[in-house]
């Protein structure tokens, strides 16, 4: 596709708010926060699903459709694109975006940042005094100075349409932690891959002159390891792999991990080479068979691929090691075939 930069930003579908106005007793409106997300979209047919899927009720809202559901985490999708991860300095008023910086240059109009920054980038207790002035600056009216605006852009696969949800937060820790997955996130993008994924409100407490603040802040956890990412096994599972657990479907197991080996070179006459099988796949079948052979034969089938300390699903979000799993299961069936009482 030649439009590269079009095509990697995705349509955006809707938004996801831990927010909503409130209206004071002096007839004026107020933020205040929520223990669970909110949507807005232009779609009425996503509202409903919206509705159907998390809970909660259809309501117009300037002139599009939100849902406060009853879900502080719902699992999403990142998508192998850019942006979906953006992090500014903002300032805005009425008329527009006024300012938005990296903490050293302000990117409307090419100068140095007129805000608090640490003159050590290094130095955390710096970047963290810097943060916290600069916060207290914004907060006023009008502000003085620019706020951190995180952007995070998802997918819902079990919402209609194709495109991206996108949260907004002001949050200063929601800031600097979602840095810690932007390596692993780096790496999936490099391999094309969908990362599975768990968006939720966290709600902490900070104590600080005595007081006791509580606030939400929103958590984006991708649910593989890294191990999985750089060994391509994510890949190796196909797209149902890249996929988060559909609402109240516990975590599939965990896959060996291991990188799929290269295929040898082989005479134009020799057959195919097969794809390497899971340790959940193996337990599967073993659930199904029939007789010892059965087991003996997938016994076999697990020895180049599939360690015996791999973590298998055997039902009821049960786990256990596939070697010993394999053996009790052989023991069970009885030699003609049947499962021993």
């Amino acid at each position: 596709m030649p439009i590269l930069d079009i095509q990697r930003r995705g349509q955006q579908i809707g938004r996801i708010r831990i927010g909503q106005q409130v209206a004071t007793a002096s007839g004026k409106m107020r933020p205040a926060k929520l223990d669970t997300f909110r949507f807005t979209t232009q779609s009425q047919y996503g509202a409903d699903a919206i509705a159907t899927l998390y809970g909660g009720v259809v309501r117009e809202w300037n002139g599009e459709f939100e849902v406060i559901t009853e879900k502080s985490e719902i699992g999403v999708t990142v998508p192998p694109r850019d942006q979906i991860v953006s992090q500014w300095y903002e300032m805005w008023n009425k008329g527009g975006c006024m300012r938005r910086c990296d903490s050293q240059i302000e990117q409307i109009s090419g100068n140095p940042c007129l805000c608090p920054h640490a003159n050590d980038p290094d130095d955390l207790n710096q970047v963290e005094d810097a943060a916290k002035e600069r916060a207290r600056l914004a907060g006023m009216n009008p502000p003085r100075a620019c706020k951190v605006v995180t952007r995070i852009s998802v997918m819902i696969p079990d919402l209609p349409g194709l495109g991206v949800f996108r949260l907004d937060t002001g949050s200063y820790y929601a800031a600097v932690e979602i840095g810690d997955a932007a390596a692993i996130m780096q790496v999936a993008r490099d391999r094309g891959v969908f990362l599975p994924a768990l968006l939720r409100i966290e709600q902490r407490k900070r104590v600080a002159g005595g007081t006791t603040k509580n606030f939400p802040v929103p958590v984006l956890e991708v649910t593989s390891t890294f191990r999985e990412i750089a060994s391509g096994a994510l890949n190796a599972g196909g797209i149902t792999a890249q996929l988060p657990p559909a609402p109240n479907e516990p975590r599939r197991a965990l896959t060996s991990g291991r990188p799929t080996p290269a295929a040898p070179t082989a005479p134009v006459e020799s057959a195919p080479a097969q794809p390497p099988v899971t340790s959940q796949q193996i337990a599967d079948l073993a659930v199904a068979a029939t007789s010892r052979e059965e087991i003996e034969a997938l016994a076999e089938k697990a020895k180049a691929d599939c360690p015996d300390e791999d973590l298998v699903c055997i039902g009821d979000d049960t786990y256990e090691e596939l070697g010993p799993f394999l053996r009790t299961r052989w023991r069970a069936l009885s030699p003609e075939g049947r499962d021993e009482a």
